[in-house]
């Protein structure tokens, strides 16, 4: 199925993709909080099939990585980029992943934000990090939530009651609760998730994409929050180790979003990725 997926351009230079989830806050959150970071690059934004202002597939697979992928695909050759740098955030780094498997000859390089490429249910690492996190009140509420629902948000609800949902937990997924709302704040224009697109992302991720990971010879920077408990420190360790040239870096002081939590460091282990991309291009 041929979809006409709307990609958004900012900036100029290097081209440079930003792959999000296929049932979240549309690309919005994106474009409007990690697009800004890429000053010297080219970035695009789209989104995903049933999510935000993108075609409806009323499928029950719809949300099938295969599918995504050949979508990003699709975007690719529309905006022609023949090699372009791909990011992705959370489930938009296991799309990402699966992309490289699929299509490396297009890749310069990946950048992997806390993602992960099984899902596993939360162990004692993350009750220690929880345990942390509850010593404040203001996020109390938050982690008795995630705890209540192993972090998984609820299907078959409305796009409100999802996005609801998703702004009770929201202090269960900052280290930082003043980068939350700051966060809050620049992304409060993006439009809402989409409980259909959720519903349709299988349970367990496509094991295909974490078998080929070996194979893909694509230099990848990997970013997680050593606070983020949705996507682990563990996460980020396995997909460091599946990757034969990627570089895993921890974020000490974020959780899931460490480019608003900590984004002086973000900002320059981004540019020299970039930048040791170029150099290894000329030799």
């Amino acid at each position: 199925m041929n979809l006409q997926l709307q990609p958004r351009l900012t900036g100029a230079g290097r081209p440079l993709l930003l792959q999000g989830p296929a049932w979240g806050p549309s690309s919005d959150y994106l474009r409007l909080t990690l697009a800004p970071m890429f000053e010297s690059c080219r970035v695009a934004t789209y989104d995903p099939r049933n999510v935000g202002d993108a075609p409806r597939v009323d499928l029950a697979d719809a949300q099938a990585v295969e599918h995504l992928v050949a979508d990003l695909e699709s975007v690719r050759r529309q905006l022609g980029f023949e090699r372009f740098v791909l990011a992705g955030h959370s489930h938009g780094g296991f799309i990402a992943m699966a992309y490289a498997v699929r299509y490396p000859q297009h890749l310069d390089g990946m950048l992997l934000l806390n993602t992960a490429v099984r899902r596993e249910p939360p162990g004692e690492d993350v009750e220690c990090l929880l345990q942390i996190l509850a010593e404040d009140p203001a996020r109390r509420d938050a982690i008795a939530l995630f705890r209540s629902t192993s972090g998984r948000p609820p299907e078959a609800v409305s796009d409100a009651e999802l996005a609801r949902h998703m702004r009770r937990l929201m202090p269960a997924y900052f280290f930082d609760l003043e980068a939350m709302r700051r966060f809050a704040v620049a992304a409060r224009a993006a439009r809402p998730p989409s409980a259909a697109a959720l519903a349709r992302v299988p349970d367990e991720f496509e094991a295909w994409v974490e078998e080929g990971l070996a194979d893909v010879n694509v230099p990848a920077l990997v970013i997680t929050g050593a606070y983020d408990v949705a996507t682990t420190v563990a996460d980020a360790q396995r997909i460091h180790g599946l990757l034969p040239r990627s570089v895993l870096e921890i974020f000490p002081h974020s959780g899931h979003h460490p480019w608003v939590e900590e984004p002086e460091r973000f900002a320059s282990l981004v540019r020299g990725f970039l930048v040791d991309l170029d150099a290894s291009m000329r030799r």
